[in-house]
Order: C-alpha cells, then sequence, then structure tokens
C-alpha cells in the first residue's frame, strides 16, 4: 500500500507547499493587474465626465452664439459708464427680426434657458427645453465700447469655456 520512493525524480505530483506557493504567486500577479484594470477604468471615467463637460460648452455656446452674431444690439450687459466691461447672467438682444431675446441663467436649477419677446404683437414665450443642463456658473460680459462684442464664460463639474461673440449687424 505505502510505497516509499528512493530517489526524488521517481516521485509523482506535487507537494502542499509548492500548491501555496503558486497559489500565492498567481494571487499577487491577479491583485496587479485588477488593482491596473480597476485604475483604468476610473481614468476613463474621469475622461468621459470632461468629454461630456466640454461637449454641453460647444452645445450651449453654440447655439447662443448663432444667435448673438445675427442681432441687431444688445440691449444688456451694457458697457459701463465709465467704459468699464459688465457681467451679469444674462444677455438681452434685438434679433435680426425685430424681436427680444434673452438667455439667463438660473443657477437653482443650473440650467441655461431661453426666452423670446415677438416684435409686434404677442406674448412671452419662454422655450420648453433649457438651452443647457448641469452648468455651474454662467457670464456674459460686454467689453467692446460700442457693445458689439459679447464674451460668455461658461463652468461645467470643473471645464471652463470662454466664447467672444462679434454682432456683425447693427
Amino acid at each position: 500500500m505505502y510505497r516509499h520512493y528512493k530517489r526524488k525524480s521517481d516521485r509523482f505530483g506535487v507537494t502542499l507547499v509548492e500548491i501555496i506557493v503558486a497559489s500565492a504567486i498567481l494571487a499577487f500577479i491577479g491583485g496587479i493587474v485588477g488593482h491596473w484594470f480597476f485604475l483604468q477604468r476610473e481614468y476613463q471615467g474621469r475622461i468621459f465626465a470632461i468629454s461630456d463637460a466640454q461637449q454641453t460648452i460647444r452645445q450651449a455656446s453654440w447655439r447662443m452664439m448663432q444667435e448673438l452674431r445675427t442681432a441687431r444690439s444688445v440691449l444688456f450687459p451694457r458697457i459701463n459708464a465709465d467704459k468699464s466691461i459688465r457681467s451679469d447672467s444674462k444677455v438681452v438682444f434685438k434679433s435680426f427680426a425685430g424681436d427680444v431675446i434673452c438667455y439667463y441663467y438660473l443657477a437653482s436649477e443650473k440650467e441655461i434657458r431661453r426666452c423670446k419677446i415677438p416684435n409686434g404683437p404677442g406674448v412671452p414665450t419662454a422655450d420648453s427645453e433649457p438651452v443647457a443642463r448641469n452648468v455651474d456658473q454662467l457670464a456674459f460680459t460686454a467689453s467692446d465700447e460700442g457693445n458689439r462684442i459679447i464674451d460668455i464664460f461658461m463652468e461645467v463639474k470643473g471645464t471652463f469655456g470662454l466664447e467672444s461673440v462679434y454682432l456683425i449687424n447693427e
């Protein structure tokens, strides 16, 4: 029943110590690889969050810039009497069609909204959908004496955007 081997080379199989050492080595390598994958996933999540914030800034800026660029005149914010720049959380301007358009920021809801006051008969209407959501900060700045340049500063989740719009009509 019990067979005694005289030489080491005659033995078959592995010992318990060899199994434990191999398992420890595999667990160590698996831990390193798992940690690396976890870090990569976390990094990818941060990159996606930054990309989403940049996309929000681009889309909101593009929409507002298209309408502002063809505006006849900016009503608010206007340059201060002492020729210093002025910033506010809203911009009001007269569109090419003669309507008064207002983009404004609701800090409580973190949204940029748009409102239109028609030229002639009609009631003011606010768009049902916001221009942008999850905006942490927004400022419109009049930075030209003729009030023809409006700067749009936006912050979304730690990502910043600054656009300048030059009014081409007037």
